[in-house]
């Protein structure tokens, strides 16, 4: 488990098996928010609307490991 501190925010977040999931956008009361991730029509949309309407949240249980460039979870 990791503690989730503002380090993290601008990081990839990936799955078990490297599968790209988001991008943390910010921490609020303990808990990663993260913008969801679908490709690049979604890296697109993000540079075009600057919105962010689909936040999803990760707790520290959930982190796994932190590198330089990502936050690698667990699923599960």
């Amino acid at each position: 488990m990791q503690h989730i501190t503002n380090d993290i925010v601008g990081k990839r977040v990936v799955g078990p098996d490297g599968e790209r999931i988001g991008k943390v956008a910010g921490v609020q009361d303990g808990k990663a928010m993260l913008k969801g991730d679908t490709g690049v029509s979604a890296d697109m949309e993000d540079a075009l609307s600057g919105e962010d309407d689909e936040t999803l949240s990760l707790t520290a249980d959930q982190v796994v490991e932190v590198t330089d460039d990502e936050v690698r979870v667990s699923l599960s």
